[in-house]
């Protein structure tokens, strides 16, 4: 036990805290938050029931999280529905975990291996399910021991004759330093194989993101492009996504965002050996202005193995603000 922290701070309020609350107004009205903040100024918001995800970031009281139109929606709104692009009316928030079985556009996939007679083909929605599921809360408080701010829920991604996928989600931020972890296990929980793939869509908005915001860590030639693209809101950008493998490009160094005007870098370090895919999306359309860095499993190629019953995968992202 830390005893000199306790005699300064009785209940640790004084340097950081973790409370659950519900929203009673607005869009998202009825939906449950976990609302933090530690000793050095970094604040986080856990939308419990959309998928356990950050839902806003911010640091030394400025805004690094985006914000979208759909005002955190709830109850979200069927990923299935509007030809499989449900998912942009519940679209918002610093990070959007996409998955558990698919992510990018909607599309048909075989599914005999859930070996139900009746149903062959499945299609498969926008960046999947798992952001619109509600979370079980497991834990949550401030540990004076460790000096930690800690959350922990599970998210069930279930059908009947599909998928049970269940991701456990631990994050982590210390009292006096401005650095999120999010671990992260896949489970298998069904008696048949299934498809599993991840992306974790971290979405920077304004004021961290204007037209000084600079990008590295990421190869030359891709870096060079982007910084020659200021982000300045236009009526019609619509959006662009560029692809890296780090496999065949590895990047050394974590990705960094540089804003001048904020005073602030934020970093992300992951473990590229089981996110081998990333992705810069720019969304600098008026009304939506975004930018996103994307860590992702692989998409499964037809013929490669499935996620096998109890099997699980392992993921970690580390976000730092300074």
């Amino acid at each position: 036990m830390n005893f000199d922290l306790f005699k300064r701070t009785p209940d640790l309020r004084g340097v950081a805290e973790i409370r659950l609350m519900t929203l009673d107004d607005g869009p998202g009205r009825g939906q449950r938050m976990l609302v933090a903040r530690n000793a050095v100024g970094l604040g986080f918001e856990i939308s419990v029931d959309r998928g356990f995800d950050v839902s806003a970031l911010s640091f030394k009281g400025l805004n690094i999280g985006w914000h979208s139109p759909t005002q955190m929606a709830f109850p979200t709104h069927d990923p299935d529905t509007e030809e499989g692009l449900g998912f942009f009316r519940n679209f918002d928030g610093f990070m959007v975990t996409c998955g558990l079985d698919q992510y990018s556009r909607p599309h048909e996939i075989d599914v005999a291996h859930f070996n139900y007679p009746g149903l062959k083909t499945r299609r498969l929605p926008q960046h999947g399910r798992i952001h619109a599921q509600k979370a079980r809360i497991i834990r949550y408080g401030v540990d004076g021991e460790t000096s930690t701010i800690s959350c922990e829920g599970i998210v069930r991604q279930a059908s009947v004759f599909g998928e049970t996928l269940e991701l456990h989600r631990r994050i982590t931020v210390p009292i006096f330093d401005g650095v999120l972890t999010i671990r992260d296990t896949v489970t298998n929980r069904a008696f048949r194989p299934s498809d599993h793939a991840i992306l974790y869509h971290l979405n920077v908005g304004y004021p961290f993101l204007d037209e000084f915001l600079k990008v590295s860590g990421l190869p030359k030639a891709l870096i060079d492009e982007i910084n020659s693209d200021p982000p300045v809101p236009s009526d019609d950008f619509g959006e662009k996504v560029d692809l890296v493998d780090s496999r065949i490009v590895p990047h050394e160094t974590p990705v960094s965002l540089h804003s001048p005007s904020c005073g602030l870098t934020l970093s992300l370090d992951y473990d590229q050996a089981m996110l081998p895919k990333f992705a810069i999306w720019r969304a600098y359309q008026s009304g939506v202005f975004a930018l996103g860095i994307e860590p992702r499993s692989d998409l499964r190629p037809p013929g490669e193995k499935l996620l096998g019953p109890g099997e699980t995968r392992d993921y970690s992202v580390r976000i730092g603000l300074a």
